[in-house]
């Protein structure tokens, strides 16, 4: 099971690399860009209050999921 701070790096990540497709992307995968943004901002604001360890892994790994499946979105409609 991956640790907490790996998955925020995963997330990170995951959020780089899909601001870079976004820079190649159509003015959907800015709209779904500027959605998951919000959604990390709302996700770390989460974060800082007294939420259990269970309920951020949860959050995490759910945006993480989103984060995924709209980069490889973006990845096939790019290629």
């Amino acid at each position: 099971m991956a640790t907490f701070k790996e998955m925020m790096d995963e997330l990170a990540q995951a959020r780089d690399e899909l601001l870079l497709q976004l820079h190649l992307g159509s003015k959907e995968a800015e709209d779904e860009w500027k959605e998951l943004t919000q959604e990390w901002d709302r996700f770390l604001t989460k974060t800082q209050f007294d939420k259990s360890a269970e309920e951020v892994g949860d959050a995490a790994r759910d945006l993480g999921i989103k984060m995924k499946a709209a980069y490889d979105r973006m990845k096939k409609a790019k290629g």
